[in-house]
């Protein structure tokens, strides 16, 4: 089964865009909680080592 990447973006002026994201056969998504991009990246790390 395909999994798809759906995201939601809200402008300035209140109007919400959808789009629907479909990786391609090399590529995966995954969401972290962070503060920051650096703590997302370590987040990301841990959880690829406790896996491995």
């Amino acid at each position: 089964m395909t999994n798809y990447l759906i995201r939601h973006i809200t402008d300035s002026t209140g109007h919400t865009f959808t789009e629907v994201i479909k990786p391609r056969e090399n590529e995966r998504y995954d969401i972290v909680s962070a503060e920051s991009k650096v703590e997302a990246i370590k987040t990301m790390e841990v959880k690829y080592n406790e896996n491995n």
